[in-house]
C-alpha cells in the first residue's frame, strides 16, 4: 500500500507538466530490487550552506527478565553479539506522551548567522506483520516471538508530533507514506515523509544545538520490532561565510522505501543537477533495522564502500544516529540516520552526476533516505533585454564590456533555486508557469562575485546566479534567432531574384 497527499490544484499543475515535458533533469529510478517506492527527489538547492542529518530511536530494552536486560543493555552500548530480534523491543516515552506510542530526542546544529532553508522528517519501523514460509500471516516482527503489541491506529494515517526549540509539539502533515503489501514475505515495514520546513520558521542559527522532539511514532511492541525517525535540515547563508560556507554547494535531498535483501541488486540512485568543483563532498543516508553483528550491508558512491562507525565497509547499516539526545546509544537497534564524508576520487572534480547505492549480501534492511552536498562553481549570468535592428527579430549581441561568450559546446547542467521537487510535496501557493523570455540582447560573463541567495523555500523572492537551465535558454533562443534571422535574409534575397 501506499499513497501520497497533494493539493487537487497542484495535481493539476504536475498534470499539466508533464504533459508539457520535464522543467528538471529527472533522477534515474533506482535499480530493480524489492522496491516499495522508488526513489525520487524531494528537494534540491544550489546556495551557501549545507544539510545535517540527526535521528533516534523510539524503541527500548526489555526490562525483565534481568540477563537479557542486561545483554540487551550491552548491545546498545556496542558490545556483546546480539541483534534486536534477540529482544522484546519496547516503546520509548522520553518525551513524557506516554506509553501507548515512542518518543525520544535529539539536537540539530545551524551555524550561526544561517537559516532554514527547507527541513525533512522520516520515521517508520515494523507495522507488526509478518508473512511466514508458506504465506503464514503472522502479527510479529519476528517469526520466532509472541504476537506484537501495537501502538493504538493504524501506522499509516498516524502522523506523529514534532517540538523544535521551545515550542509545543505538533502533528506534522503526512506527505508520503507507504506500506510493505501483504504478500511480501519476512516482515513489513512502513515509512512516512513530512516537509517540516514550517517548524523552524524564525529559527537562527546561534551555532548551539536546538532541541528536537518527536513523539507520537506508531510502533508495536515485540520482538525484534523496530522503529525510529530522522531529520534533515538544509541551512544557508546569504553569502559566503569563511568559516561555514565558503563555497556555494548544490544540496539534494531524495525518500523513497526499499527492502533492501541479500538477494535483492544494489539499489542506485542517480543524482544529478550539478557540476563538482574542489572541496568536501558529504551525504547521509536514513535506513531502517540494520544490524551491528550482521556484515554484508553496504553503502557505495561511485563504486567506492563508504566506511561506517564499525570501521568497516562491510557492516555499514548499524543502528547509528547522529544527534541523538534521550536515548543516546552507540547501537539504538532500529534506525540508521547520519551524515558522512563521501571518499575522497568517489565524484571527481568536474562530474555532473553521482552514483548511490544500498546494497547487501548479508545483513537485509529498509532504505528510506538519502541527501547528498557537492561543491559547485560560483557563475554569473548578467543579461539585459533591447530591441534589434529594425525589421529583424533582436539577436544576441556580446556586451562592449565583457568578451564575446565562447559557443557552447555543452550547456552545464542547473543550479536551480531552492525548491522540493516531489509534485506531492509542494507547497500549496499559487502556481508558477515557466515563460520563455523574449530573446534578449545579452552579455555573458562568468565571475567569482558572489550571487544573492536564492529565494526561501517556496517562495518567489530574491535572486540567484543563472548558470544552469535559464544560461541553457538564453544560448538557445541566441542561436534560434540568428538562424530565424539567416532564414529571413535567404527568403528576401529569393523574393528578389523572381521579380528581377
Amino acid at each position: 500500500m501506499r499513497f501520497r497527499s497533494s493539493h487537487p490544484l497542484l495535481r493539476v499543475l504536475a498534470v499539466g507538466l508533464l504533459a508539457a515535458g520535464p522543467l528538471w533533469p529527472a533522477a534515474a529510478p533506482p535499480a530493480a530490487a524489492d522496491v516499495v517506492e522508488p526513489f525520487g527527489e524531494r528537494y534540491r538547492a544550489s546556495l551557501y550552506g549545507d544539510f545535517a542529518t540527526i535521528g533516534n530511536t523510539v524503541m527500548g530494552c526489555p526490562r525483565a527478565p534481568a540477563d537479557l536486560a542486561a545483554r540487551c543493555a550491552a548491545a546498545t552500548g556496542g558490545g556483546g553479539a546480539n541483534r534486536d530480534d534477540a529482544f522484546v523491543t519496547r516503546r520509548l516515552d522520553t518525551a513524557g506522551t506516554g506509553d501507548a506510542y515512542g518518543s525520544s530526542t535529539g539536537r540539530v546544529r545551524i551555524p550561526e548567522g544561517a537559516e532554514v532553508a527547507y527541513a525533512r522528517l522520516y520515521w517508520g519501523g515494523n507495522d507488526g506483520t509478518h508473512r511466514g514460509p508458506g504465506g503464514t500471516e503472522l502479527k510479529r516482527c519476528d517469526p520466532s516471538g509472541a504476537d506484537a503489541a501495537p501502538s493504538p491506529g493504524d501506522p499509516a494515517t498516524t502522523a506523529p508530533l514534532l517540538a523544535v526549540g521551545a515550542k509545543a509539539a505538533a502533528p506534522v502533515s503526512i506527505d508520503s507514506m507507504v506500506v510493505d503489501p501483504a504478500e511480501a514475505d519476512g516482515p513489513h515495514y512502513y515509512t512516512g515523509e513530512s516537509d517540516v520546513t514550517a517548524a523552524f520558521a524564525g529559527v537562527t542559527g546561534t551555532g548551539a544545538p536546538v532541541a528536537v522532539g518527536v513523539s507520537g511514532v506508531w510502533a508495536p511492541n515485540g520482538k525484534g520490532c523496530v522503529a525510529g525517525w530522522s531529520l534533515t535540515v538544509v541551512h544557508r547563508f546569504p553569502g559566503p561565510d569563511p568559516a561555514e560556507a565558503p563555497e556555494r554547494r548544490s544540496v539534494h535531498l531524495y525518500g523513497g522505501h526499499v527492502l533492501q535483501r541479500p538477494a535483492s541488486p544494489a539499489t542506485t540512485v542517480t543524482v544529478d543537477g550539478f557540476r563538482r568543483s574542489p572541496g568536501k563532498v558529504r551525504a547521509g543516508v536514513v535506513a531502517y533495522d540494520g544490524d551491528r553483528n550482521a556484515p554484508g550491508d553496504r553503502f557505495l558512491v561511485g563504486g567506492k564502500g563508504v566506511t561506517g562507525d564499525t570501521g568497516t565497509t562491510d557492516d555499514f547499516f548499524a543502528g547509528e544516529d547522529d544527534g541523538a539526545v534521550s536515548p543516546d546509544l552507540v547501537d539504538n537497534l532500529s534506525v540508521d540516520a547520519k551524515e558522512f564524508d563521501v571518499p575522497d576520487g568517489a565524484i571527481p572534480v568536474g562530474a555532473t552526476s553521482a552514483e548511490l547505492a544500498f546494497a547487501t549480501d548479508g545483513d537485509a534492511y529498509v532504505p528510506a533516505g538519502l541527501a547528498l552536498s557537492v561543491p559547485v562553481p560560483d557563475l554569473e549570468v548578467t543579461r539585459t533585454a533591447g530591441p534589434g535592428p529594425a525589421g529583424r527579430d533582436p539577436v544576441p549581441s556580446p556586451s562592449p564590456t565583457t568578451p564575446e561568450p565562447p559557443e557552447p559546446a555543452e550547456p552545464s547542467p542547473p543550479e536551480p533555486t531552492a525548491e522540493p521537487t516531489d509534485p506531492a510535496v509542494r507547497p500549496a501557493s499559487a502556481p508558477s508557469f515557466p515563460t520563455v523570455p523574449p530573446a534578449p540582447s545579452s552579455s555573458v560573463a562568468a565571475t567569482t562575485a558572489a550571487p544573492a541567495p536564492g529565494p526561501r523555500h517556496g517562495g518567489t523572492g530574491g535572486s540567484m546566479a543563472d548558470t544552469g537551465s535559464h544560461g541553457e535558454r538564453l544560448w538557445l533562443l541566441g542561436a534560434l534567432a540568428v538562424v530565424l534571422a539567416g532564414t529571413g535574409l535567404v527568403a528576401k534575397a529569393a523574393m528578389r531574384g523572381r521579380r528581377d
